[in-house]
């Protein structure tokens, strides 16, 4: 057996753009597709922007191949978008190809009949084609828990980390920070996204959102997401939940009051940060937010049998909302030099007075809804029923107030109609106003089939990606309702999973917006984001990121820099250069303005790539909705309930061995392969395969002589290679 080796250099200059950079021009959910879901490829011509010296005319007939056999198992003709015109939000040319009669389980790939080097990634069609991706973005918050260590047989060898920010066992108030009378024990849950500070307000949001994702549908969570607390019975979400509600509670004051945020000193990795940790002041936006937190876990955990628990977050609940009614416009800015709070912590979390968005009610009314569930007593919905104009809805019938903005009042207002105590005339009042707008809305129901991509939203700005997600369960909501009609219900059904095949793939950039996939059979994904931690091209698995947004400008100073091209601009010649150190989106189409970039400043990539836990579990609430439901019944247990229960261990990582044999081209693992690449060097695919073996031996007796790139997938674990083909 005859294997060519090359050098470093040569590895660098030819694989990185033959595995990464090519372009997709048949887009599909690169995980793939329920056997009962509408499955629609879209097919790209780019004619704005980066790529536009690229295009593509597809052919009469696009097939699907199965990957195994080799056959065409369907065939139809792709649909012009729009009648031909530009998809105004990505500067593409746009085609459908509606592929939904096939629901034979299997995996395939799609193909311009004419033009078979248009092909696109390969996706699988079953029933829990979306359990182990639901399972690798619960992980990511796992990977994101403060005070714990990754060890390896959870975390696996590259992300695995000690023990980080032990020093939150004694942070000091910001402002008295020398007295050490102030330390106290706020240890415990997530870093908030790509930096690794905690906001309590968006805690409670993100506790709420997993606990309502459970409610909803708890069958779809089970107890083998391969983290510490793996095995014990419980669900995995819930044991993730606990993690953060445990910390809640150490936020909190003994008069009720929660402190309102946390100040972690940043390292890559996390433990090697030693620096000590800050709290800020509480507030009223951080107790209501803790309240309804308390109130859905204390919910959750009595239906499970865990009385005790249940009995510490009602009162924690109680006390939190009592506080917060007494002081409701309290407040406490962080990170403001006005205040005295300059670099406590990154993002401000309090929350404004505001006529235009009603943020501060929203808040207030969440927590009651909450408290309302928890308790049974209707006095809880008489702020919103006293004043429902207080959200923008309710102050002016139009379609104006229903928009990717205001997804958390849209859930407030479904909530309350399902409500049994709910007022006969504000509920008339919501009904009219929300359902009926929902589908005549043209930022909603009405912007289906306005969007190439098929998951329409007004604006690409920070955070994109959460917006698509919380579209999409607004969508899936609505068509559970009760309030629409059998043809409604199913367009909104698959409009809803329409918003997941585009994070999944189905985007101009033909890209998982999820991190390092590709063993999870993702043939494109994001390889690079904004985090403290994650630095190179290999992140731990499973982030969602921010997203394409219209509004991204690096630092203004690198502007000054390029129009007078002097050494002024960032401060020095240094400063400048970093300006130009990476390629970024200028002047794209909206959708299309996103980079694969994790750089600080004067890059400032946070506004493209950096994940949150807003956006993940956003995410997390609309995949659990399509995943096959496996798991028990909310009162139930897995099985046994020890703690001592055998815990599922991370597998190894395979070893995987590329080589040509004469006119083969032998791949050998100790895991399972699950896909082989070539290319050429002018970055071609010239042969795919796609399938479940230890072994593959694959002939290449018709490729010309030449070197070809061989990427090749087993588990978690890629490799690339270099072989000469003589």
């Amino acid at each position: 057996m005859n294997r060519i080796k090359f050098t470093a250099f040569s590895l660098v200059a030819f694989l990185v753009p033959a595995a990464f950079a090519q372009d997709v021009f048949v887009t599909v959910d690169q995980f793939g597709y329920r056997p009962d879901a509408k499955k629609v490829a879209v097919l790209r011509s780019p004619e704005v922007g980066y790529d536009a010296a690229l295009s593509y005319t597809p052919g009469d007939v696009m097939e699907v191949v199965d990957s195994a056999t080799a056959k065409v198992v369907f065939s139809g003709a792709p649909v012009a978008f729009q009648e031909g015109a530009i998809d105004t939000a990505s500067g593409d040319k746009i085609w459908w190809f509606d592929f939904s009669q096939l629901n034979t389980p299997g995996t395939y790939f799609i193909r311009d009949k004419a033009d078979n080097l248009k092909q696109s990634f390969y996706f699988r069609i079953r029933d829990d084609v979306y359990n182990d991706i639901l399972k690798a973005a619960m992980r990511m918050m796992f990977y994101q828990r403060v005070g714990m260590a990754k060890e390896e047989k959870y975390a696996g060898k590259d992300w695995a980390d000690d023990v980080n920010h032990a020093q939150d066992k004694a942070a000091r108030l910001f402002t008295d920070s020398t007295n050490a009378a102030t330390e106290r024990d706020v240890s415990g849950g997530w870093f908030d996204a790509g930096d690794f500070n905690k906001y309590t307000i968006w805690n409670g949001n993100y506790i709420e959102t997993l606990l309502r994702a459970y409610m909803d549908v708890p069958r779809a969570f089970t107890d083998d997401y391969n983290i510490p607390e793996s095995g014990n019975g419980i669900p995995d979400v819930l044991d993730e939940v606990k993690w953060g509600m445990d910390h809640l509670l150490r936020m909190q004051n003994e008069d009720g009051s929660v402190l309102s945020v946390v100040d972690e000193d940043h390292v890559s990795p996390p433990s090697a940060a030693t620096g000590r940790s800050y709290y800020g002041a509480p507030n009223a936006m951080s107790a209501y937010s803790a309240a309804k937190a308390f109130a859905l876990g204390s919910i959750v955990a009595g239906k499970r049998g865990n009385t005790e628990y249940a009995a510490t977050l009602k009162d924690a609940a109680q006390r939190a909302y009592k506080w917060a009614e007494a002081h409701p416009d309290s407040m406490f800015y962080n990170n403001k030099a006005e205040y005295g709070t300059k670099d406590l912590a990154a993002g401000q979390q309090e929350i404004d007075t505001s006529y235009t968005t009603g943020a501060r009610f929203a808040v207030k009314v969440a927590s009651d809804f909450a408290m309302y569930e928890l308790t049974g007593d209707a006095k809880y919905l008489g702020r919103f029923e006293a004043t429902p104009d207080s959200l923008p809805l309710m102050r002016q019938y139009g379609s104006w107030a229903l928009d990717q903005y205001r997804v958390a009042h849209d859930l407030l207002y479904l909530q309350y109609l399902g409500y049994k105590d709910a007022d006969a005339d504000v509920k008339g009042i919501v009904q009219e106003r929300f359902v009926s707008i929902f589908g005549q809305s043209k930022y909603i129901a009405a912007g289906l089939g306005h969007d190439g991509y098929r998951s329409y939203i007004r604006d690409y700005n920070w955070g994109s990606n959460s917006h698509k997600a919380s579209s999409g369960l607004l969508f899936d909501l609505m068509a559970g309702s009760g309030g629409a009609t059998s043809a409604e219900a199913d367009t909104w059904h698959d409009a809803a999973e329409d918003y997941l095949h585009y994070l999944h793939g189905v985007n101009p950039f033909g890209m998982v917006y999820l991190s390092n996939m590709g063993g999870y059979g993702a043939g494109k994904s994001v390889t690079k984001f904004y985090h403290g931690w994650f630095k190179g091209d290999n992140p731990a698995p499973g982030y969602v990121t921010g997203g394409a947004n219209s509004r991204y400008a690096w630092a203004a100073c690198c502007k000054q820099y390029d129009a007078d091209n002097s050494a002024k601009g960032c401060g020095s010649a240094a400063n400048n250069a970093l300006c130009y150190a990476v390629s970024l989106p200028v002047g794209e189409p909206h959708a299309k303005m996103y980079a694969n970039i994790n750089e600080g400043w004067p890059i400032d990539s946070w506004e493209l790539t950096e994940p949150s836990l807003g956006y993940q579990t956003a995410y997390i609430r609309l995949i659990s909705r399509f995943v096959k439901q496996k798991g028990v019944d909310i009162g139930e247990k897995f099985g046994s309930d020890s703690t001592d229960a055998v815990k599922p261990v991370a597998a190894p990582v395979p070893n995987l061995n590329v080589a040509l044999a004469g006119n083969s081209l032998e791949v050998v693992s100790s895991g399972d392969i699950r896909e082989i690449r070539l290319f050429d060097v002018n970055n071609r695919e010239t042969l795919r395969w796609n399938g479940d073996a230890r072994r593959v031996s694959l002939d290449i007796s018709t490729l010309k002589p030449g070197v070809y790139a061989v990427r090749a997938v087993s588990g978690a674990k890629t490799v690339t290679r270099l072989v000469l083909r003589r």
